[in-house]
C-alpha cells in the first residue's frame, strides 16, 4: 500500500527532480511548486528558501550514509559480499542522484555539497577496510593483497561505473548494474583471492 507523502517530502521530491534536470539555479520556487502540486508559498512555508532545501538533501545524504552500515551483512563469501556491497553503492547514488551530482556539477559554488558528497567514500573506506581484513583473516582474501590500494581500486571502479551511468544514462559509456555487479564485481573479488604474481 503506498504511503501518503507529506509536503516536505514532496517539495524536497520536485527539488531532487528539478535538479537532475535543471541543475540549481534552474530549479526555481515556481517550477518546484508546481511539480509538487502546491502554491509558490507553500514552499516558503516549509523551506525558507532554496538553500533550506539543499541543506535538508544533504542532511537526509549524510542520515543515510550512516544506514549502509545497518544494511550490509557480511556472509562471508567474497563474491557474494562484494555484490552486494557494489548493489548498495549503486542504490544509494541512484537514491540521492541530486546531491551527488551537484557534488560533481557545482561543488565549487556549494562547499557544503563537496563535503557531503565526500562522506560516502570515506565511510565506504572504512567499512571495506575492515571487511578486508575480516575476509584475509577468514581466507577469503589472499594474505599477499594490499589492502589499502585493493580498497581505493574497489571504490573507484563502482565510483567510475556509477558516474558513467549517471552522466551518460542513455548512451553506452556504464555498464548496467547488474551486469557491473554480476561480471565485473566477480573478477575483481576473484583477483583478490588469487592476485597476480
Amino acid at each position: 500500500m503506498a504511503t501518503k507523502q507529506t509536503t516536505d517530502e514532496r517539495i524536497l521530491a520536485a527539488f531532487s527532480t528539478l535538479v537532475l534536470k535543471y541543475g540549481y539555479q534552474g530549479a526555481t520556487t515556481r517550477k518546484i511548486a508546481a511539480t509538487a502540486g502546491i502554491n509558490e508559498s507553500t514552499v516558503f512555508r516549509h523551506f525558507r528558501d532554496k538553500h533550506s532545501l539543499l541543506q535538508e538533501l544533504v542532511t537526509t545524504y549524510l542520515h543515510d550514509i550512516e544506514q549502509i552500515n545497518a544494511s550490509f551483512t557480511s556472509v562471508g563469501k567474497i563474491e557474494v559480499d562484494l555484490r552486494r556491497i557494489a548493489e548498495l553503492y549503486a542504490d544509494f547514488v541512484k537514491n540521492h542522484q541530486a546531491v551527488f551530482l551537484l557534488g560533481l556539477r557545482d561543488a565549487y559554488h556549494f562547499p557544503e555539497i563537496s563535503q557531503a558528497v565526500k562522506q560516502l567514500p570515506m565511510r565506504l573506506r572504512e567499512l571495506l577496510t575492515r571487511f578486508f581484513d575480516e575476509m584475509v583473516a577468514a581466507g577469503e582474501i589472499s594474505p599477499q593483497v594490499n589492502v589499502p590500494r585493493e580498497v581505493s581500486n574497489f571504490i573507484l571502479i563502482n565510483y567510475g561505473n556509477v558516474v558513467f551511468n549517471a552522466i551518460y544514462p542513455h548512451e553506452d559509456m556504464g555498464v548496467p548494474t547488474e551486469r557491473f555487479v554480476r561480471e565485473n564485481v566477480w573478477t575483481f573479488a576473484r583477483h583478490l583471492r588469487e592476485p597476480e604474481a
